[in-house]
């Protein structure tokens, strides 16, 4: 058995006559009626304004701060044929804001230019030295987009050089502001613009309808991408945005956008607010993360269809890299951290030559994988930089937010952050975030919760529901996908996919209906369900899936537990190395064989050596034993006191005895009689031809003098035996090699040669789930 990894609080069931009302009136299901009330939606009039966005929805540009000063200055720029650089950003955010702005101003008949800084070597926001190559290169007037308000010394450098700065941007605006000629900004205190949660994106299309002096509907499509990837609130404006960007988006005539769906596997006509987040978003990115965002605003203001194509390859095999990069540093990253087997409540790890461009993917793969707040950090030289990602309940940024004085450079916000800090002062920093999370009583918190929408059975499952949930996309921060606990299906089967076989499908079905389940990176949970899947409960969010235009319903895990247990056979009469790759405890019953072994084992293998390492309070998900016990009281001994969710049995025969069986009375009574009338037996050398003699084998020679030995039948001197007459009848069964023989005969007929099924239901009876 494996727990869920969150707690599942389920959303009340509450105002049953209201909901049933409104779903007649507007004609739409009572659990999508129950969802918009519960979040916050509870007039019918307020339900019509969310599901139905509108132009009303879009405020007027001119409420922004400085709007109107911005507007006039670059419309008396453009009038006086002064050059105009557009400074951008290397996100998703940052290229389309970059692509928007650079179209509008060109539209309007300026005379400007665009420029991405360069992640690595000019930083995020303005950089001094950049502003100064852009100004001996002819710029009159710099505007920004997604960056500017922690600019203050390349803006103050502008200024000295008589270049004006426009500002636009959306991000946390400091207590001292650069003295940019103007900054449009939706959150700028004392203005009075209704919405202060605009992308970079956004802002920049708001400055465009101004310049424009109408809603540039082509433009839509950039709005739509920037927003969504860069995780604002889909709410009010910008659930609007993206609604009627969405539109433009499966209509647009951008050869770059319609090259990149080509290259993701996307369908225009089906894009949505998922596809930007999972396979146009992460392409975009990659560009600044591995190379320069400047390729993302060739891609997307380019008119040339054959250049287009060619762009978005680069694109796709940036992406590709961008992906192996994440996957071997999270790897290296958590071989490191399991290498510790430490208790750190916030992770910190650190190795040279990580690429810094993929620095936060990884950490967020490490919180995926762990629950824990990390950081992840590439050294070089003397010093280690890198990003952090966290947990909702740790603030991050507040955390080392006083201890500025340990880093060379910090930025970020509660669930991210960036930071360089000399290597000399990691182990202060880890101290630091233990003692931080320790206060923030991050070591209090067992799960994260998750908040599930609704229970929902497979009856109520029909094509009638999943358009009427349709109406409640764009999903997003601020307007989550709904979370089902689904019930009353049927399991038809489940089985491990992907290249690496880390994801399951489970094949769900009831009354000819008939949907596929999907849990990602479950990893070696996966082996235990597709065992049995029965005692499988999860939670999800229903989605869709696109395959050769065929668009098919499916479930998209978001959680589970299994109350249920797996036993895997790979019993093995060899041992080979590729048995000791999977993560668990491994369990040897014969010290020898670990050492022999030992150097194989995963870096955070559990180890088990007989009965001597204590078992109080030790969990695993996978409890592999490696060799056959000395008995199934010692093997049932672990079984009771490990709470797993996997016994995988390898249960090689280290000393076989069964195929030999016990010697007959006949050998112990011809034996007997040899050592009686043979003194001064040379038991080192003679042993082969002994046995021989005898016509016994010789590892039951060796079993039966070991018998005689230990009942007093014979004695050694310095490798001679001396048989040793006695009058007292003794029984040979009392003696403990005797019983041990037994008892490893027994233990071998049952975990070696019975058949899986068999073994499979006894190892059932005797062991206890984890709980």
């Amino acid at each position: 058995m494996f727990g869920a990894r969150c707690t599942w609080n389920f959303a009340p069931i509450e105002h049953q006559d209201k909901v049933t009302e409104i779903a007649q009136e507007l004609n739409l299901k009572p659990l999508v009626i129950q969802l918009l009330i519960n979040r916050g939606f509870e007039t019918v009039e307020q339900i019509k304004k969310f599901l139905n966005p509108s132009d009303a929805d879009l405020n007027d540009p001119f409420l922004m701060h400085d709007m109107q000063k911005a507007v006039e200055k670059i419309q008396a720029a453009i009038v006086a044929e002064k050059k105009i650089v557009v400074y951008g950003d290397y996100d998703a955010d940052g290229i389309t804001s970059t692509t928007l702005m650079y179209e509008t101003l060109e539209q309007l008949g300026a005379e400007v230019e665009y420029y991405i800084p360069d992640r690595f070597k000019d930083g995020y926001g303005p950089n001094k030295d950049a502003y100064q190559r852009l100004i001996d290169g002819g710029a009159e007037l710099i505007v920004t987009v997604d960056n500017g308000v922690s600019g203050i010394e390349a803006i103050q450098y502008a200024n000295e050089r008589h270049v004006d700065v426009i500002i636009t941007d959306h991000h946390e605006l400091p207590q001292k502001l650069p003295a940019a000629y103007a900054i449009v900004h939706p959150r700028y205190p004392g203005q009075d613009y209704p919405f202060g949660e605009l992308a970079g994106v956004g802002v920049a299309f708001k400055l465009a309808c101004a310049l424009l002096d109408e809603v540039p509907q082509e433009m839509l499509d950039l709005v739509a991408i920037g927003t969504v990837a860069d995780l604002v609130p889909l709410v009010s404006e910008n659930r609007a945005l993206v609604t009627f960007g969405l539109k433009m988006l499966q209509n647009t005539q951008r050869p770059g956008l319609i090259a990149l769906y080509q290259v993701a596997g996307l369908t225009q006509s089906l894009i949505n607010e998922e596809n930007i987040g999972f396979g146009i978003a992460p392409r975009l990115n990659s560009l600044g993360r591995l190379k320069t965002g400047s390729i993302g605003v060739k891609l997307l203001t380019t008119l040339d269809e054959e250049k287009a194509q060619k762009i978005a390859q680069e694109v796709q095999q940036l992406n590709q890299k961008r992906q192996q990069l994440v996957e071997e540093t999270t790897v290296a990253a958590l071989t490191e951290l399991e290498s510790r087997r430490n208790n750190h409540l916030v992770n910190l790890v650190c190795h040279k030559g990580w690429h810094e461009g993929v620095l936060g993917i990884v950490a967020s793969r490490l919180v995926e994988k762990t629950g824990r707040p990390s950081i992840v950090l590439s050294a070089f030289d003397n010093n280690a930089k890198g990003s952090g990602r966290s947990v909702v309940a740790f603030q991050l940024f507040d955390a080392l937010d006083g201890h500025r004085d340990l880093m060379e450079s910090f930025g970020g916000h509660h669930m991210a952050c960036g930071l360089t800090v000399k290597l000399a002062k990691l182990d202060e920093l880890q101290s630091i975030l233990d003692q931080e999370a320790k206060k923030q009583k991050l070591d209090t918190i067992i799960k994260p919760s998750l908040k599930v929408d609704a229970k929902l059975s497979f009856n109520e499952l029909d094509t009638e529901l999943l358009t009427d949930l349709k109406k409640l996309a764009p999903y997003g921060n601020g307007n989550s996908k709904p979370v089902f606990a689904f019930s009353d299906y049927k399991v038809y089967g489940a089985k491990l996919i992907g290249q690496k076989k880390n994801h399951l499908k489970i094949s769900l079905g009831i009354k000819g209906k008939k949907i596929d389940a999907l849990a990602f990176s479950i990893g070696e949970k996966g082996n235990a369900i597709v065992a049995d899947s029965g005692p499988l409960k999860f939670v999800g969010q229903l989605g869709q899936n696109v395959w050769q235009n065929k668009v098919r319903p499916q479930i998209i895990i978001s959680d589970l537990l299994y109350q249920g247990l797996a036993v895997i056979d790979q019993r093995a009469k060899k041992l080979n190395q590729s048995m000791f790759t999977t993560k668990g405890t491994y369990v040897f019953f014969n010290e020898k064989l670990y050492y022999q072994v030992k150097d194989y084992l995963p870096a955070s293998a559990g180890i088990i050596i007989g009965m001597n390492t204590p078992l109080g309070n030790l969990k695993t998900e996978n409890l592999i034993f490696v060799d056959c016990p000395p008995s199934l009281e010692v093997f049932v001994a672990v079984l009771r006191k490990v709470p797993v969710a996997l016994a995988t049995l390898i249960l090689y025969p280290y000393h076989p005895v069964y195929a030999d069986g016990m010697p007959t009375r006949s050998d112990f009574a011809k034996t007997y009689r040899f050592v009686m009338t043979h003194p001064k037996i040379d038991i080192r050398n003679k042993l082969p031809q002994l046995a021989e003699y005898l016509a016994v084998k010789k590892e039951l020679l060796i079993f039966m003098l070991q018998v005689f030995f230990e009942v007093g039948f014979v004695r050694m001197d310095n490798g001679l035996m001396t048989g040793c007459s006695s009058n007292q009848v003794v029984d040979l069964k009392e003696a403990p090699s005797y019983h041990s023989r037994q008892q490893l005969m027994e233990a071998e007929k049952l975990l070696i040669t019975s058949k899986t099924d068999e073994l499979k239901h006894w190892v059932l009876q005797h062991i206890i789930v984890e709980n």
